[in-house]
């Protein structure tokens, strides 16, 4: 990614279209994008392959704003990171396709494991340093995120979707991993 990004950079700078203090900038910002992209591609290219894009793009649902805003265990590299990622889905989804469990139990197992993430707090990484504010704000945006997705799983259990509630729960409980995790590696 990183040899890419400075390739693009280097061709926008070489054209005079942004100026070189602007470098770096420019550069994070195609890693990111890069990064980003390589990730959702290959997500929905695990979702096709399983036959399961709907379930997938219900994960992203669920996953992406939890994880956004409620942190958790980072990895040392991004492909460190992708490997994983793509593991979590990949088990997820799978999870979801060949094991029933019952409803209620998939409604108690995502009640625990969110009380679990709102009990633990935003987790902070080291290499991103967050002031009172800001953590006040993500807090805010976690308890938003999981009201939202209390309320999907109740209408899921309404409703009797087992599936999509297993699959929230399962989720659940790799962002709960992943929160614990986090906050015993930074303590």
């Amino acid at each position: 990614m990183d040899y890419i990004s400075k390739r693009l950079t280097d061709y926008i700078l070489n054209k005079g279209v942004i100026e070189e203090k602007d470098y770096d900038i420019y550069n994070y910002g195609f890693v990111c994008f890069l990064e980003v992209a390589l990730s959702t591609m290959t997500s929905i290219i695990i979702a096709l392959f399983l036959g399961m894009l709907r379930p997938c793009l219900f994960f992203f649902l669920i996953f992406i704003p939890m994880r956004s805003f409620g942190g958790g265990l980072h990895l040392s590299s991004y492909f460190a990171c992708y490997i994983a990622s793509c593991l979590i889905l990949t088990v997820t989804l799978l999870a979801v396709k060949y094991v029933t469990l019952p409803l209620f139990i998939s409604f108690l197992i995502y009640h625990f494991f969110a009380t679990l993430i709102l009990l633990t707090g935003p987790v902070d990484h080291p290499n991103r340093n967050v002031d009172d504010c800001e953590n006040d704000i993500f807090k805010k945006k976690t308890n938003i995120t999981i009201f939202v997705s209390t309320v999907i799983s109740v209408l899921l259990l309404f409703y009797k979707n087992n599936s999509y509630l297993m699959l929230e729960a399962i989720v659940f409980v790799f962002l709960g991993i992943t929160a614990i995790a986090g906050k015993l590696a930074h303590r």
